[in-house]
């Protein structure tokens, strides 16, 4: 078998319940296969290889393995660092979940050392390769709404203490809701609009301690240690500003996820924490929203399926690394991200504009007629 006929082989560190959904998701491409699992529970990690019929081992055992070629990092924000260092430093590709590190310093050095090694490096989120987001993109480059002016990004939960089974990292270090759900808003609009050239922001705390209640630890109180609210302002350098609030303290609201205001029209996009969804487009002189068409590639996958397609964009870094291009979900994407994000709780805390160093390319979209199971 040729080396471009061979799978590349996948080993996943964190066997939490997206792990299950990564798996599924990287099974349907005939290019790459998860080859083990490993968890610091290592009940978790027999039952996930159970689940799919993979290996279960030990960290140290999947980082010397020759035979794996990407480690994807499934770990809690605060190991995402190290895990990453480490698979690199064992000479693998890493693809992490969100966010790359929980500081710029953190993201700078794994960019760094991949870098040096010669490694790919690359995370999620990975919900703008998805049918909804790459029909947006093509609208707005098509020039359908004109000249990006504005937009609005508006992330707002009551809490996961509401629903998840174990909140309380939520509300730690590496936690809340702009380093958690806010890599969805970001990283779809840099992918939208391009990079960012500043941010101005405000944070806060707005209970110091939160009731769970979830099962099965209803009635623990968390103890909250970062910012549940968080709003900001990102001029892009292509001219647009864009307000975007991700909070953990409103009930209920009524406003679209994101809406982008060209020169010639308005757009609403999908939801960015999903792959697809509707577009609707409103353009001057007209009396109503129009739904546009979405045939791209990439919907939402199995129906029920929780987690959608969460992993499409470990399946095309593989694809990428056997065609020898560069991967779309990449570092300089990552990183640029994660410095905007941390760069709101910057500014809110000298109280001034901060401006973003980093910068990143817009990825490459996915063509309208791509088959399933390909990107290019």
């Amino acid at each position: 078998m040729s080396q471009m006929n061979k799978p590349i082989q996948v080993g996943i560190v964190g066997c939490g319940n997206i792990s299950s959904t990564y798996i599924a998701t990287l099974h349907m491409f005939d290019f790459v296969r998860v080859k083990s699992v490993t968890d610091m529970v290592e009940a978790a990690a027999r039952e996930r290889a159970a689940e799919f019929g993979v290996e279960a081992t030990s960290l140290s055992a999947m980082l010397s393995d020759p035979a794996i070629d990407i480690v994807i990092n499934l770990t809690t924000p605060v190991a995402h660092a190290e895990i990453s260092q480490r698979a690199l430093d064992a000479g693998k590709n890493v693809y992490s979940e969100k966010p790359l590190g929980v500081t710029v310093e953190e993201g700078e050095a794994l960019v760094k050392l991949a870098a040096r090694k010669g490694l790919r490096l690359g995370g999620a989120p990975d919900t703008f390769l998805g049918a909804g987001h790459q029909a947006s993109r093509r609208l707005l480059d098509d020039g359908v709404i004109g000249q990006p002016v504005s937009a609005t990004a508006l992330m707002m939960l009551p809490g996961h203490e509401h629903w998840h089974p174990n909140p309380h990292f939520y509300y730690a270090r590496g936690g809340g809701p702009m380093l958690d759900v806010g890599p969805y808003y970001v990283t779809n609009l840099i992918a939208l609009l391009g990079p960012v050239r500043s941010v101005f922001g405000t944070a806060k705390i707005t209970r110091t301690e939160r009731p769970v209640l979830s099962e099965p630890r209803r009635g623990e109180i968390i103890k909250v240690e970062v910012p549940t609210h968080t709003t900001g302002v990102m001029e892009f350098e292509n001219g647009a500003t864009v307000t975007i609030v991700t909070s953990f303290d409103v009930v209920k609201h009524r406003h679209n996820q994101m809406e982008i205001y060209g020169t010639e029209g308005s757009m609403v996009t999908p939801d960015p924490n999903n792959f697809t969804g509707a577009v609707e487009i409103f353009r001057r002189g007209d009396t109503r929203w129009e739904e546009a068409v979405v045939d791209h590639p990439y919907t939402e996958g199995a129906p029920g399926r929780a987690g959608g397609l969460r992993g499409l964009g470990a399946a095309e870094m593989a694809d990428s690394l056997r065609h020898g291009r560069p991967h779309r979900v990449s570092a300089e994407l990552a990183m640029h991200a994660l410095e905007v994000m941390t760069g709101f709780q910057r500014s809110a805390d000298s109280g001034r504009v901060v401006t973003i160093q980093t910068r990143c390319d817009r990825p490459r979209p996915i063509g309208r007629h791509v088959p399933v199971g390909t990107f290019d």
